[in-house]
């Protein structure tokens, strides 16, 4: 049976003796005065009468006692110090872990019951890490999964040295442990102690990349945690898995002497070459692992530029992935097979049949080996990261085009609304996506509107001008801006600019190109002597 409840919010004060069964700590005191035993249930109101009221005292959290967990091999005394209790949640005995807040106040309780079942009670979302408010700084501090182990870890060692747990198991670890930076930077050194099995061991190196670089370290266990150790007699073990553990390290940190047999090895890069003979001699061609920013005033031809890189690409047998923002699939492949026709039937139907149309599409995309991603939904960064990663992953896509960083920019004004920051987090993840998967991705950015005449009148393209934020440029291997003729602003010329080649270091003018608006194509000027 469960405690009683007033019809008023009550809420508990400590344990008291119970006159009827003899009990030292069930009986539970209220703030009305009232009294409930957990022993032999017996209820008492604040006013002497013994009548049960309809409904149960609750606070949103349970009475408990202290005392020692013998099949755990922890004493009362551990128990007390971490505040872990025994009780019952209605008729079932459960072992109750509370949970203080950023004010030193038990708001919650995580409530295990006979069968490895658990809840939270209280407010779950202000919990501190287990046992964090019983040290404040120290030289070395480890860090446990759940709150057995923290409780064996600290009892091996005399309860006498800093050690804490997760409040939600390891899976939630790296959260718990951001929100705790800045108490854990008060220690010197510290050691987490997971679970030995491939799921802990996993979710230590995932919480490692949360805490400050150069005091992490992770212990190795002889059994699968440290309670297991403890019931083995093995608390030497436990001590010496915390002196003995090993330092982390970011994954691709390596010692510059290790490198000796490889330093006079032959780069073998495979690059692709743009379909621009100028742009490729400046650039060196298309490289893997690389970030290419494109980038142009409205109008004057981004996307039929991505376009010829897409086709020249999948011509000499490369995968492109092609995320086009701004268009639809139908529209995005019209542009390709207008590009291999060299007929611009989308905007002159009389200029190709629908038989004539149906050929080129299988000519070209039959066997396909461009993927396209029908963003008609949900246009937000995660999704995009993920159809990246399907697109590479599960098709082979070796180049994915992004056209353009704004439309993800208005999908996430929800979550961010200082527009520099969302540009930082988009290039950010894009770029970690990039290393990841090794590929290359041409993103296309507008340009900020300059002083005077815009872009489409003749402005010339500089890199101070990408729209929003600098990491556009800083994130970028190469940036590459298109821009018209300032002297004949209609002329379907456009000149191509390097602004930025990680690789080379050389920028500048990079060939001109010539809109045929009845071919739907973007091409090279034989004459490279600019005249603009």
């Amino acid at each position: 049976m469960e405690a009683p409840q007033s019809s008023t919010e009550n809420t508990f004060i400590k344990h008291v003796p119970c006159e009827k069964c003899g009990s030292k700590d069930n009986n539970a005191l209220y703030s009305d005065d009232s009294t409930w035993c957990f022993g032999c249930e017996h209820y008492e109101s604040a006013d002497g009468t013994t009548v049960r009221p309809q409904t149960k005292v609750n606070s949103g959290l349970l009475p408990g006692t202290y005392s020692a967990l013998p099949a755990r091999g922890l004493t009362e005394e551990t128990c007390r110090k971490f505040d872990y209790q025994i009780g019952f949640d209605g008729k079932r005995p459960v072992q109750i872990a509370n949970y203080r807040n950023d004010s030193g106040q038990v708001s919650a309780q995580k409530i295990r019951d006979a069968d490895k079942n658990f809840k939270i009670l209280g407010d779950g979302k202000d919990m501190q890490l287990f046992g964090q408010h019983l040290w404040t700084s120290g030289r070395k501090i480890v860090i446990c999964e759940g709150e057995i182990d923290t409780c064996t870890v600290s009892q091996v060692q005399g309860n006498k040295w800093p050690t804490v747990g997760l409040p939600l198991g390891a899976q939630s670890g790296k959260k718990a442990l951001i929100k705790a930076w800045d108490y854990l930077l008060e220690f010197e050194e510290i050691v987490l102690m997971f679970d030995q099995d491939d799921a802990g061991q996993k979710a230590a190196l995932d919480c490692a990349e949360a805490l400050p670089v150069g005091r992490v370290k992770i212990a190795t266990l002889p059994e699968k945690d440290a309670n297991e150790c403890l019931k083995k007699g093995l608390e030497k073990e436990i001590i010496n898995a915390i002196w003995r553990a090993k330092e982390w390290k970011p994954e691709g940190i390596v010692s510059a002497s290790s490198l000796r047999d490889i330093i006079g090895e032959k780069d073998e890069l495979s690059t692709i070459a743009y379909p621009f003979k100028k742009l490729n001699e400046i650039t060196k061609g298309i490289r893997p692992a690389t970030l290419v920013t494109i980038c142009a005033g409205s109008g004057v031809g981004k996307s039929t530029f991505v376009t010829e890189i897409a086709y020249a690409l999948q011509q000499s047998g490369q995968k492109v992935g092609m995320l086009m923002l701004e268009e639809t699939n139908k529209r995005t492949v019209q542009g390709l097979i207008a590009v291999h026709m060299n007929t611009n039937f989308v905007q002159q139907a009389d200029l190709a049949t629908r038989e004539e149309i149906e050929k080129s599409h299988d000519d070209l995309l039959k066997d396909t080996d461009i993927e396209l991603w029908d963003h008609f939904g949900s246009s937000s960064l995660d999704v995009v990261i993920n159809s990246i990663q399907y697109m590479v992953r599960a098709t082979g896509c070796q180049h994915i085009i992004l056209d353009h960083i704004s439309i993800l920019v208005s999908g996430l004004t929800g979550e961010v609304s200082d527009e520099r920051r969302l540009i930082d987090l988009i290039m950010h993840k894009l770029r970690t996506t990039v290393q990841e998967l090794g590929i290359t991705l041409f993103l296309v950015s507008h340009l900020k509107r300059p002083q005077g005449i815009g872009h489409e009148a003749g402005a010339k393209v500089e890199l101070s001008q990408l729209r929003g934020s600098h990491s556009i440029a800083q994130l970028a291997d190469q940036c590459i801006g298109l821009q018209v003729n300032a002297e004949d602003p209609s002329d379907d010329t456009r000149e191509i600019v390097v602004l930025k080649n990680r690789f080379t270091g050389q920028v500048g003018f990079a060939g001109r190109l010539k809109y045929h608006r009845s071919q739907s194509r973007l091409l090279e000027i034989s004459d490279m002597d600019s005249k603009f």
